[in-house]
C-alpha cells in the first residue's frame, strides 16, 4: 500500500521539516498538513502505517514488527 501526499508530509515532519516545507516538498497545501497535525494530536497512531488509531480500536503489538 502506497502513502498519501498527506502521510508522507507527516513523515518528513516526523524527520524534521516544518509543516510548511514538507507540504511544498510534497506539493500539497500546507492547510492540509496542518489540518492533518491537528487531527493526530494527543491521539494514538500507528507505529507501522502512521494512521491515527479510532476510537473503539486498538494497537496489536503482537504482531508489530521488531523495534517498534
Amino acid at each position: 500500500m502506497t502513502k498519501s501526499k498527506t502521510q508522507a508530509a507527516l513523515e518528513l515532519i516526523d524527520k524534521g521539516k516544518t509543516p510548511y516545507a514538507a507540504a511544498q516538498e510534497m506539493g500539497i497545501a500546507p492547510s492540509t498538513v496542518y489540518r492533518a497535525l491537528g487531527r493526530r494530536q494527543d491521539k494514538a497512531v500507528c507505529p507501522c502505517c502512521g494512521q491515527v488509531v479510532r476510537e473503539g480500536f486498538e494497537i496489536n503489538r503482537a504482531v508489530l514488527r521488531a523495534g517498534t
